[in-house]
């Protein structure tokens, strides 16, 4: 059931960019950034109120500060670095997310990481990296502004130390109510550098509105909020039975399945590049699933 759980994540997560790319025409990335946490916590507020009848926050806990200020750096530096130009983000965060995961999971939790597990989560990470640079020579990376390469990184490491926070709230604090404590501390961050950040477009507008308020781009944002909330609680579902290192590793697949619905609904060409890197992936998630022989 928990591997259920994290291909439907997957899948959830895959439509982040269209629902970004639609939501981006009416906000900007700061105020995307809000939304999603604000969405979020509106739909587990109903949730908890459906399940426990009541709501209940931890603001206290120092693992959930922790959480909701790592998934607030990774939403608003990720965002930061597309805004300035960056075109290669998931080409960062995705391995660092997953290298730091796999450090905290030989050495805080003391999960089992085999040389065999090793070796599959470098070709997922390679396999990600061939399909998410689709063929762009690498000297075009390094021409970017150097600095925003730190950028991508701090934000991978801010989307690893959440999920090791969730990880570390199992047995302790309920789902529903860490998420919606996590997401609430992300939401009063991404406010305050909203408001810092963004200035009105034009006078008597709301700081973070770039442009109309359509109905494509209302139904975007809330349903990327949505996913936000539905798609995280499913994650920590899942860290109760699968290792930190290889829910990340699985997660990253969501650029490959981003292509994918390019591909169906754009009609966007397949290269040799997205084909070699998907093969790559799916080598490595059998390597690490796949116990050798005793």
């Amino acid at each position: 059931m928990s591997y259920f759980y994290m291909i439907l994540l997957t899948i959830l997560f895959s439509f982040g960019g269209i629902t970004i790319k639609t939501s981006g025409t009416a906000f900007s990335p700061f105020m995307l950034s809000f939304l999603r946490f604000f969405i979020g916590v509106v739909l587990l507020v109903i949730i908890a109120l459906v399940r426990e009848r009541k709501i209940a926050f931890h603001f206290t806990n120092k693992i959930i500060l922790l959480g909701g200020i790592a998934k607030a750096v990774n939403y608003l530096l990720e965002n930061y670095g597309v805004m300035e130009g960056f075109s290669f983000g998931n080409v960062i965060v995705w391995p660092v997310q997953a290298v730091v995961a796999l450090t905290v999971s030989r050495f805080l939790f003391q999960e089992e990481v085999t040389k065999r597990s090793v070796a599959g989560a470098l070709l997922c990470v390679i396999g990600i990296i061939t399909v998410s640079l689709n063929g762009t020579p690498l000297s075009e990376i390094r021409g970017e502004q150097a600095w925003l390469l730190a950028v991508f990184v701090v934000s991978g490491i801010g989307a690893a130390l959440f999920t090791v926070s969730q990880k570390m709230l199992i047995g302790k604090v309920g789902a529903v109510e860490a998420n919606l404590s996590m997401f609430l501390i992300g939401s009063v961050i991404t406010l305050v550098v909203l408001l810092l950040a963004d200035k009105p477009v034009q006078p008597g507008m709301i700081p973070g509105v770039i442009g109309p308020i359509t109905g494509p781009a209302l139904f975007s944002t809330t349903l990327l909020g949505a996913i936000t909330g539905i798609g995280f609680l499913l994650q920590a579902a899942a860290l109760k039975k699968i290792p930190v290192f290889m829910v990340t590793v699985i997660q990253s697949s969501t650029v490959i399945l981003s292509l994918v619905w390019a591909v169906l609904f754009f009609h966007e060409p397949v290269t040799r590049y997205i084909v070699a890197g998907t093969l790559i992936f799916f080598m490595g998630i059998l390597m690490v699933n796949i116990k050798g022989r005793r």
